[in-house]
């Protein structure tokens, strides 16, 4: 099989271990690897703000970053969910609007994409440590949202918790933080207070903006942690190796 890497601009710019994480772990798993050259913003910046205009013109462009037959892998739900509403940019009629309905149907979030692979559960990760994992709101909505758990489950040694609301908002929201930064920086805090009362090792996620934005509120508070994609888990527990993660 032939996956094509979508990978969004923030884990390109912040976290671009994640990117290599996932190419490694599908590799793993006898999946070939593309990544498409011409990569940009998909557009959920200026669809959340309003800017139809520019939404569409970046949503065309992936239409054509993205034009060759196969599944689409993306390491973040929310970029994820962005492609889902392509077809809401264009009328139906549009030439842009049945390639926008193909793109849609055939994007998947890493985490959920993987668990639908075959030998996903038999990958041979292992890895002692203790993991707390944030449950992105992101996720809600899209197939597979418990597949990162799933994923997590199946690393021998590893020890999976969760806080008191593990599916509550972090407060990040894009826009949502600059907007509302006074409710953003609240629920992040309480969000920071249930990882911490756990104790664990590592923070984990599926979705890049929320570890940005819980782990920058975490060394704000002076109890700085791990941040990682369940993608990175899941390479070092093949790799069978416990990296100095910073």
């Amino acid at each position: 099989m032939r996956a094509h890497l979508f990978i969004p601009c923030l884990v390109e710019d912040c976290q671009p271990e994640a990117a290599e994480a996932v190419a490694e772990v599908l590799e793993r798993l006898d999946v070939e690897v593309r990544h498409p050259a011409g990569q940009t913003c998909c557009g959920q910046l200026a669809y959340k703000t309003g800017d139809i205009k520019n939404a569409r013109r970046l949503a065309a462009r992936y239409l054509d970053v993205f034009a060759e037959p196969g599944p689409v892998v993306c390491p973040s739900g929310s970029c994820v969910k962005m492609v889902h509403t392509y077809p809401e940019l264009f009328a139906p009629g549009e030439p842009e609007h049945a390639r926008a309905v193909d793109l849609a149907a055939r994007t998947f979030e890493f985490c959920a994409f993987v668990v639908g692979l075959p030998g996903w559960a038999d990958i041979g990760a292992r890895l002692d440590i203790r993991v707390c994992y944030h449950g992105s709101c992101q996720l809600q909505g899209l197939p597979g949202v418990d597949a990162p758990r799933e994923l997590l489950r199946g690393v021998r040694g590893l020890t999976l918790l969760e806080a008191e609301r593990p599916d509550r908002c972090c407060g990040f929201g894009g826009v949502f933080s600059l907007q509302f930064s006074a409710v953003s920086e609240a629920l992040a805090e309480d969000k920071c207070r249930e990882i911490l009362a756990l104790d664990p090792d590592v923070l984990v996620s599926a979705e890049p903006s929320c570890l940005m934005n819980i782990s920058g509120r975490l060394a704000r508070l002076g109890r700085p942690l791990p941040a990682l994609h369940v993608a990175q888990v899941l390479a070092a527990g093949m790799r069978k190796e416990t990296p100095s993660w910073k």
